[in-house]
């Protein structure tokens, strides 16, 4: 039986990766949200059909649910998101959509720490009430956001500045938030659950300090940084007053370990171990730093 599919926030980090996935499968139809076309060539080239529009065109929203069965509901973090989201729901449940699997975060809950964490709360309630079956996943830190992060600090200076002070974390490698999305859509299995994801195991900054300096054999020290400082370069980077906001109010959480929890759900979902922090610094992030 033909299984459609739509991918919203089609390319971004996840679902970049995800629309090819499920491109792949003879059984799946799948269509992206996407606000640009030449954006998104690549998901076109992997047998994706595109939607074009944005959250805030509901004509645009219900054309691009039309017909679908299952709704991947992704959304760029922003101050707007769950008004975005719950626009795609109103659509969705309208047009008869059956299924929805939402990428949502660590801990979401309207009373969190962090505007992301109440605005991702607001929504997982929303789903939980919309009467649609639900598969929702909560990921933490990504493994890939050292990239924009930290990659030019350690390559310069041999330097790891961040805000989390000796707080641990049990970050995740985004290829893994990949795999349990693709396979909440294709099975039937995980509906109707709500998913804490998490890496192998839980580590502070000053750890990975240790494993990048054991790995590029070259010393890497840790710089325990005041979250506010964090907020200022995330500011300096051209990301925007809001998400450094939301960056220097996880770092205050998470030095109090508030991301100190590790789970199975990865091996639970897909089958197989979540990718350890050293798989991710040999396969992508010396890649990165061209080491």
């Amino acid at each position: 039986m033909l299984k459609k599919v739509l991918v919203t926030g089609a390319t971004g980090k996840i679902g970049s990766q995800l629309v090819p996935r499920l491109a792949a499968y003879n059984n799946i139809e799948v269509r992206a949200l996407v606000r640009d076309a030449e954006k998104a060539a690549s998901l076109e080239e992997s047998g994706a059909d595109l939607a074009l529009g944005t959250f805030e065109d509901p004509q645009a929203i219900r054309a691009a649910v039309d017909g679908v069965d299952t709704l991947v509901l992704i959304t760029l973090q922003n101050p707007n998101a769950a008004n975005q989201a719950s626009a795609v729901l109103a659509a969705a449940k309208e047009e008869g959509v059956h299924k929805v699997v939402r990428l949502s975060v660590f801990k979401a809950a309207i009373d969190g720490p962090a505007d992301v964490t109440r605005l991702h709360g607001r929504t997982d309630a929303d789903i939980q009430a919309s009467g649609l079956t639900y598969v929702i996943l909560r990921p933490p830190f990504f493994m890939q956001n050292l990239v924009f992060m930290a990659a030019r600090s350690i390559a310069s200076e041999g330097k790891l500045y961040f805000g989390t002070g000796k707080g641990k974390l049990a970050m995740i490698d985004l290829r893994d938030i990949v795999d349990c999305a693709e396979q909440s859509v294709i099975s039937d299995e995980y509906d109707n659950q709500i998913f804490t994801l998490s890496g192998p195991e839980s580590f502070s900054f000053q750890d990975i300090a240790d494993r990048l300096t054991h790995i590029f054999a070259r010393r890497i020290q840790y710089v325990a940084v005041p979250p506010e400082a964090v907020e200022q370069s995330i500011r300096a980077m051209g990301m925007g007053d809001w998400y450094a906001q939301v960056i220097r109010d996880l770092c205050k959480a998470y030095r109090e370990n508030w991301g100190d929890v590790v789970t199975d759900s990865v091996p639970h979902i897909t089958g197989h171990p979540a990718r350890s922090f050293d798989v991710f610094a040999r396969e992508i992030f010396a890649p990165a730093l061209k080491l």
